[in-house]
């Protein structure tokens, strides 16, 4: 599987809470308080999540899907996309030392390396 990511890092992909705060803003009346009651978690889960201090989780990405007339998809790919960044970021030395296995063929299908 492909995860999008260079040998060289870009810029690193925005994050589920600066999107987030940027549909916030965008939307006048809408704050914190407001999406926090409408999702029916705490204005402290919302917060973590709009400065960056919480992932955003299955439950926390079906929420926001919800209230943001999104998908719970649209929220989980921010935030894999920001967790492969930053794996990429600290380990990528140690990945490239890793033997390869198995080589995929096609998305199913993988065949043995000798």
């Amino acid at each position: 599987m492909k995860t999008g990511l260079r040998h060289s890092l870009a810029a690193p992909p925005p994050t589920p809470g600066e999107v987030l705060r940027d549909r916030l803003q965008a939307a006048e009346g809408i704050t914190q308080d407001k999406l926090a009651l409408a999702m029916k978690v705490s204005r402290f889960s919302v917060n973590q999540i709009v400065n960056g201090r919480r992932a955003v989780t299955a439950e926390m990405a079906m929420r926001l899907g919800r209230v943001t007339g999104t998908s719970a998809e649209f929220w989980l790919n921010l935030q894999r996309n920001v967790d492969l960044y930053e794996a990429e970021r600290v380990m990528s030395a140690e990945i490239a030392t890793l033997p390869i296995l198995l080589r995929a063929v096609d998305e199913e299908d993988f065949e043995e390396v000798d």
